[in-house]
């Protein structure tokens, strides 16, 4: 989300901490511990290490974005965060917390790190392992904490951001299975972090290079497994993904991309939370914008319809907070001697949101690539030769067939948000389009008269505009029992089950089969629909979940890329039908001097971040959030209960006439969950 404020994270301090004991009436022996009166415990022990960053350290180094991908993959590299220094003489607490992190009861017992920051612990008779069970170590203006969840816990930045991680997401900790956590905390481990000079900057790191890794964790494991019948059935599925790739400044050449697919599935119960999830067939296109500024650029488009490939069933997870997730598993690509490219893409937690207690989810997948070159014989990437980065924003949908989809089901208003692109070679144009369509007999449709934001930039510079979406009626769908929209050569679309929801995914280019033929263009459009309310949706107190997804385009052909991408703990809460507040955070992925340059990232946290808002009579809802440069501004349509929003996001700057940065959200009711 551009330019909305960053807001540092509440508890963090911006001075170098030195955690130290506090002035107590007894002393604590490194290696025993008492309980909170004072009294000797005999119970089962726990150990670990206390760290924290202890100012400049030699180990310090910056690392390029997505060095951590690379280093990923080291064999036994299992790395600590380095940079980190022993907490000496500090006291550890153990103590009980609620899930919004607060201590509950006494303390239970307490121990003092060593001078080279280890402690051990003993725990009273009948407390066991649990996410609410917890260290702690409290310095003048901050506290370091780990969940006791095995009998080996180190207390430092990673704990404390884990931990903190459960809480944002409303997790039960009591509740949390102990194994989920230290397989988590393990991962985590296994990137290579470099500490920051003080706790806030640490905090920071660990946000911008494993924040959103760790929020699709937490989400898949801090709630019990529900009944995974209720949503068993064939399902459709449709993604638009968001691309940038740099070769590491080798060259000065990058790209703008798309990916496009539409799929089916089946989903079945697998018992105890667990969905089978059987894959049956994928229709996709790629295509993109390449060259070292959009001005000489060329395009690249294909085309890869399903080939009958054989279904592959695998596990997924669904749990009581209305989530459905997929562990993906590290992939490694190899190209040949035409093509001698390799890539490493991490392990990426796949979680989607259920709308209402529909068989309806959405996801916005944050991934990422590093791209080597091979070795002499063409047939293994060489790790020591990097040649680039790619990173993928993918806003995703599954939606459950109907059994036998009449015309009678599609009927009456819907609202419509659609995002388009074309590339043609030297030039890039962006669209997004707000309006209304009334379905009427014989899946025939008619569009109103909307609003549409333009982006386009050549090698003369940038012009943003807005313009109007003409009306058009008895427009013909052809739509099958199963929800299946086809367009002239295949499907282009399907319909929910209960017709509430409507998704299209249509392309085109020009593609020379098995040559380098540069194409001459390549167009995609993604289009989302609701069904609307008979009257204004209340929307007081609900809490949604974010999912959106956009680029930036500023300055011409050689001027700022960007694509903009929310975590999956990013929430919009309504105060009433005009207000309301963001809080989460919020990745950006930048080329600051056109298409050629190379890839930069953040990642903007935000907490209760106020917007505006106006709803209409039919759902019809646009959302300001305003800062000091501009607004952001979602235009968009509630459905009918108000589980499920729609919108196109865009932004503003002050004193401009039009937008600069287009993309989709969507806005998932989880109040309650």
């Amino acid at each position: 989300m551009q330019r909305i404020n960053k807001v540092i994270l509440a508890t963090a301090v911006a001075s170098a901490l030195a955690l130290t004991g506090c002035n107590n009436d007894g002393a604590y022996i490194p290696g025993e511990s008492t309980q909170g009166d004072g009294t000797t415990t005999s119970g089962e022990s726990i150990s670990g290490t206390a760290s924290a960053p202890g100012g400049m350290v030699a180990q310090f180094e910056t690392q390029g974005f997505l060095e951590i991908a690379s280093n990923f993959f080291i064999p036994a590299a299992v790395a600590e965060i380095t940079g980190l220094e022993p907490i000496q003489g500090a006291d550890v607490e153990l103590i009980r917390v609620d899930n919004e992190g607060n201590q509950v009861g006494d303390v239970l017992a307490r121990t003092a790190t060593s001078i080279t920051g280890d402690y051990r612990l003993t725990l009273p008779q009948g407390v066991n392992l649990a996410g609410n069970l917890i260290l702690r170590i409290t310095g003048a203006n901050h506290s370091l904490r780990a969940q006791v969840v095995e009998k080996t816990i180190d207390i430092n930045p990673a704990s404390e951001f884990v931990l903190r991680k459960f809480i944002e997401t409303g997790a039960d900790l009591e509740q949390l299975v102990v194994e989920d956590v230290v397989k988590l905390s393990g991962k985590v481990k296994e990137f290579d972090l470099a500490a920051g000079a003080n706790l806030d900057e640490m905090f920071n790191t660990l946000e911008q290079e494993v924040g959103a890794f760790v929020e699709t964790e937490v989400a898949t494991i801090s709630a019990a497994g529900a009944d995974v019948s209720l949503i068993a059935g064939d399902y459709a599925n449709a993604a638009l993904a968001f691309q940038l790739h740099d070769d590491d400044g080798r060259d000065g050449y990058g790209t703008f991309a798309h990916d496009m697919w539409l799929g089916q599935f089946k989903f079945a119960d697998g018992g105890s939370g667990t969905v089978n999830m059987t894959y049956l067939s994928e229709d996709s296109v790629y295509g993109n914008l390449n060259g070292q500024s959009i001005a000489n650029s060329y395009v690249y488009y294909e085309a890869s319809p399903s080939d009958g490939e054989d279904p592959e069933t695998f596990p997924g997870s669904f749990n009581t907070k209305g989530v459905l997730s997929v562990q993906g598993e590290f992939e490694e690509e190899i190209g040949d001697a035409d093509y001698p490219y390799g890539w490493r893409y991490p392990a990426t937690t796949y979680v989607f949101q259920q709308v209402a207690d529909k068989g309806l989810f959405f996801g916005l997948t944050h991934e990422a690539a590093v791209r080597y070159g091979l070795t002499d014989s063409y047939d293994a990437l060489d790790p020591n030769n990097r040649q680039g980065d790619e990173v993928f924003r993918s806003l995703e949908v599954f939606a459950r067939k109907p059994a036998n989809l009449t015309d009678a089901d599609l009927s009456g208003d819907y609202g419509r948000v659609y995002f388009g692109s074309q590339f043609y070679p030297g030039s890039l144009e962006l669209r997004a389009e707000t309006n209304t369509v009334t379905f009427s007999s014989g899946f025939s449709a008619d569009l109103n008269a909307g609003l549409a934001h333009t982006i386009f930039v050549d090698g003369n510079g940038a012009d943003y505009a807005d313009q109007d979406v003409a009306a058009e009626t008895g427009i013909s769908l052809n739509i099958a029992a199963d929800g299946t929209i086809a367009g002239d050569s295949g499907a282009v679309g399907f319909v929910s089950e209960d017709a509430s929801y409507l998704d299209f995914s249509e392309s085109y280019g020009s593609y020379v089969d098995g040559t380098s033929t540069p194409s001459d263009f390549a167009e995609f459009n993604k289009t989302m629909m609701v069904k609307l309310p008979s009257s204004v949706p209340d929307l007081s107190a609900k809490k949604y979940r974010l999912m959106m997804v956009s680029s930036a385009l500023e300055g011409g052909s050689t001027g700022f890329i960007a694509m903009f991408a929310s975590q999956f703990n990013t929430y919009m809460t309504m105060n009433s039908n005009t207000a309301g507040s963001v809080t989460g955070n919020f990745s950006e992925i930048s080329k600051n001097e056109g298409l050629g340059s190379d890839i930069t990232a953040s990642v903007d946290k935000v907490s209760a971040v106020e917007f505006s808002m106006e709803v209409a009579s039919n759902g019809a809802t646009t959302i300001t959030v305003a800062d000091a440069d501009g607004d952001t501004k979602f235009e968009g349509f509630f459905n009918e209960d108000a589980s499920l929003g729609v919108f196109t996001v865009g932004y503003l700057q002050t004193d401009a006439q039009n937008y600069d940065e287009l993309g989709l959200a969507v806005l998932v009711d989880v109040t309650g969950k």
